[in-house]
C-alpha cells in the first residue's frame, strides 16, 4: 500500500509493507502535542499538506457531541491533542488524524485515515467503520524539517511469525492478511524494546517534509 501523508502523509492507497494495527498506539495517558507540528508542509513532490489541531479543523464540532460520561471525557482529552492532516492528491481530498507519543527519546505518530472525498464532497470510498491505523517514527531534523520512517510491516510480520517477538496478531495464510491486535500498552512496550533497531524501518517508506509556513 502506498501512502500519502505528512507527518502523516504522502500516499496511503497502497503500501504493502506498511504495518497495520487494530488498536491505536495512543491513549489519553500517553498522547502528547508538539508546537512544531502545526502548519503547511511540503513533501518531496511539492505537495502541500496542512496540519491542524483537531479543535481548529473541520471536525471541531465533534466536541459539541461529547456528553458528560467518562467515555466522553476521555474522548475529549484525545481530541484536544489530535492533529488533522489534509492534502489533495489526483483530484481527491484526503483527511487523516494523527496522535503523537514519545517513547524514550523517540517520537511516533499513530495515523488513521478519516476521509477520502471527490470534488462534490462525497465519499470516494467507504471506510465501513474500519479503524485500523499505521505507525511511523517522526524524526525532527530542524523545527522546519522532519522525516517520517514507516515501520517495515514485512520484516515485523516475519520476526513475529518466526517467534522472535511476542506480539498479539491475527494471520490468515490463505489470503496472507496480517494484523497486529496487541493493546496500546503492548504496542508501546514493543517500540520501547525494539524502536532503536533500524531493521524495523529498513525497507519501509521514508518521507521527508519541509515547512512552507
Amino acid at each position: 500500500m502506498r501512502v500519502c501523508l505528512f507527518f502523516a502523509v504522502s500516499i496511503l492507497l497502497t503500501l504493502s509493507s506498511c504495518l497495520t494495527t487494530l488498536q491505536s498506539l495512543i491513549t489519553p495517558e500517553n498522547i502528547i502535542t508538539d508546537d512544531r507540528m502545526e502548519g503547511t508542509w511540503a513533501d518531496p513532490d511539492s505537495k502541500s499538506i496542512l496540519v491542524q489541531k483537531f479543535r481548529n479543523s473541520k471536525f471541531k464540532n465533534l466536541f459539541k457531541e461529547l456528553d458528560e460520561t467518562k467515555e466522553g471525557k476521555e474522548d475529549s482529552i484525545l481530541f484536544t491533542k489530535l492533529y488533522v492532516i489534509s492534502f489533495r492528491e489526483k483530484n481527491l481530498d484526503y483527511t487523516w488524524t494523527a496522535g503523537m507519543v514519545k517513547i524514550k527519546d523517540q517520537y511516533y505518530l499513530n495515523l488513521v485515515p478519516e476521509e477520502c472525498l471527490i470534488n462534490n464532497g462525497q465519499d470516494a470510498y467507504k471506510l465501513d467503520g474500519e479503524n485500523t491505523s499505521s505507525i511511523a517514527k517522526l524524526e525532527w531534523k530542524t523545527n522546519n524539517s522532519a522525516v517520517l520512517h514507516f515501520l517495515n510491516g514485512d520484516h515485523i510480520k516475519k520476526i513475529i511469525l518466526d517467534g522472535k517477538a511476542r506480539v498479539k496478531y491475527e494471520y490468515d495464510p490463505l489470503f496472507d492478511t496480517f494484523v497486529i491486535t496487541a493493546s496500546s500498552n503492548e504496542l508501546a512496550q514493543f517500540l520501547e524494546k525494539y524502536g532503536n533497531d533500524g531493521r524495523l524501518f529498513n525497507g519501509g517508506e521514508t518521507i521527508a517534509f519541509t515547512r512552507k509556513f
